[in-house]
């Protein structure tokens, strides 16, 4: 079993990836409780080897941590740099994945920044979605949980620039299994 998490500002080579399914784990950070530990454990029901990239900065007493692999941290300075970087990366792979989680702010640990919550996914999802328009085969799945603010805006605008019906999934789990089919492994 082999699983690798890539975490900020780590650059990994690509020679050490494997033909294992490889996804990029976006969404809202601040605000967003740790959903990308739950994204990851549902991975992990699923598929027993794979590498996940996590703009999250985990220190050594997070339960993920011990997955993170170790790579050139003085290659990609900025962490929107290295976001953009793994994003291209693995939506063009073949055995890759954008997996898009749009969890509601949390009434426990909302953002104390006084920023508006998911200011920095919606610019991505508007990225991603134009980036859909001239190479319809990238590898993107989005999910969102009932109430995410602007949900409803953000699924016109996938249908309206595809010009077909975007399917954005309700679950979390429905949106990990979506990722895993398109990483053709299931």
């Amino acid at each position: 079993m082999t699983i690798k998490i890539i975490l900020p500002k780590t650059y990994y080579e690509d020679k050490n990836y494997s033909d294992d399914p490889v996804f990029f784990l976006a969404g809202p950070i601040k605000g967003g409780e740790d959903w990308q530990q739950k994204c990851f454990n549902e991975l992990k029901k699923h598929i027993n080897a794979f590498t996940v990239v996590i703009p999250c900065t985990y220190d050594s007493n997070h339960n993920l941590f011990v997955y993170r692999v170790s790579g050139d941290e003085n290659i990609i300075h900025r962490q929107t740099l290295w976001e953009r970087y793994y994003l291209k990366k693995v939506a063009e792979r073949k055995n890759g994945c954008i997996i898009f989680w749009l969890p509601c702010e949390s009434k426990l640990n909302p953002r104390k920044d006084g920023s508006p919550y998911a200011r920095d996914t919606y610019g991505e999802l508007g990225e991603w979605r134009g980036r859909m328009i001239n190479n319809p085969d990238l590898h993107i799945v989005i999910g969102a949980e009932s109430g995410f603010p602007g949900l409803s805006q953000i699924q016109v605008n996938f249908n309206d620039a595809l010009q077909k019906e975007f399917s954005i999934l309700n679950s979390l789990q429905e949106t990990v299994l979506a990722a895993i089919k398109i990483t053709s492994i299931v």
